[in-house]
């Protein structure tokens, strides 16, 4: 698929030269007081809010804390994706306006924190989140995977990167909206955002020994980006479309066609054998029960009890675990997946469990554009 902006190879000094110190030794991690707050009470309308972000060093992401006040449940019945679905949409625009990360709302961007990046957890564990009238969460949107892998140059303050969100109406049906039912009164919500970077190293170390200028990670993009196509309670051939990168992880979420959009699962009986297949090769054949087992195989968290899989999500991985630093919320899996523009590839299973046809069949993709040489360390991260 056409990258957005483009693509360019790194410079020649990306990689580090005989003596250096590596760019991820050399640097540190960088993080300062948010450069955005914005507050509003949820109303009949959404709020679209659009930050330009702080030039400085090679960006990773942006945090964004969300906390609200003043908020009455009274008859009101919350949303199901909540808190998440008070963002109707998130995304980061490179220089010229394209997509990084595409708009999506704030339950996917959820969804891949946790299952794309997950060395930085599930953002329902964290002590402070609260799904409540009054929600409060905080999530990562990051364009870079790990050490580096697909950090962006930010050093020019005359063309800058861009944050924008939108705040969904407070009460509407779903999937988007705090409630689905009208509360007593709905909150004064708070959204914070800070920086997260790599700052731009010195040259030489206190002892003089010269430090690599520009991260391995440099020479690959990542893109977040979806398509819901629709599911009928019949036999489906879902095609994914949005090709031409190597796939990192595919995460499906699967939806009724009722007013609220409400998730539900796949079961043995009804999907039947799911066959996932790449132009004329099979990739792999397996029941929705078989798919949940290798999902606990590979995401220790969810085997050891301490992660929760939601209801009607589906993720497949496409990458070997760490980079650099080893954890236990890596999983030890597979490479990234190749494809081109003209690949075909396909899901086919059974329908029945969608009781409201048309359902929709969300496919969340991790896609990295890789336009130059990776250190062993960072292939298949």
């Amino acid at each position: 698929m056409p990258v957005p902006g483009g693509v360019s190879a790194p410079p020649a000094s990306a990689q580090p030269q005989s003596g250096e110190i590596p760019f991820t030794v050399g640097s540190n991690l960088y993080r300062e007081a948010p450069f955005s707050t914005f507050s509003m009470q949820l109303g009949a309308s959404s709020q679209e809010v659009v930050n330009n972000v702080t030039p400085g060093g090679f960006l990773r992401g942006i945090t964004m804390q969300v906390t609200s006040t003043g908020g009455v449940i009274g008859p009101g019945v919350l949303a199901n994706d909540g808190p998440y679905s008070i963002l109707q949409s998130c995304s980061l625009e490179d220089i010229s306006g394209g997509p990084i990360l595409y708009p999506m709302g704030g339950y996917q961007y959820a969804l891949i924190q946790k299952y794309l990046r997950p060395w930085d957890g599930d953002p329902s564990k964290r002590p402070t989140f609260s799904n409540t009238i009054n929600p409060a969460f905080t999530i990562r949107f990051f364009a870079e995977v790990k050490d580096t892998l697909g950090v962006l140059a930010n050093t020019d303050a005359r063309a800058q990167y861009r944050f924008r969100y939108t705040l969904a109406a407070g009460n509407q049906a779903g999937p988007y909206g705090l409630t689905t039912t009208a509360p007593t009164t709905q909150p004064t919500v708070t959204v914070k955002l800070y920086i997260e970077s790599w700052a731009q190293p010195d040259l030489q170390d206190l002892l003089g020994n010269p430090i690599q200028q520009i991260p391995d990670g440099l020479a690959c993009s990542r893109f977040n980006m979806h398509e819901q196509p629709p599911l009928t309670s019949a036999n489906n051939v879902i095609r994914e479309t949005l090709t031409g990168n190597e796939l990192r992880g595919l995460i499906f979420v699967v939806r009724n066609g009722d007013a609220n959009k409400t998730r539900v699962d796949f079961t043995d009986a009804n999907a039947g054998a799911m066959d996932f297949r790449l132009d004329a090769r099979r990739v792999w054949k397996m029941t929705p029960s078989q798919l949940i087992e290798e999902m606990n195989a590979f995401y220790q968290p969810l085997a050891l009890g301490t992660w929760t899989r939601e209801t009607g999500v589906f993720v497949i991985p496409r990458y070997a675990g760490p980079a650099n630093a080893g954890d236990n919320y890596s999983g030890q899996g597979e490479y990234w997946l190749q494809t081109v523009e003209q690949t075909l590839l396909q899901l086919e299973f059974g329908g029945a469990d969608i009781t409201t046809p048309p359902g929709s069949f969300e496919i969340i993709y991790d896609a990295l554009a890789i336009a130059g040489e990776l250190t062993p360390e960072l292939e298949g991260a």
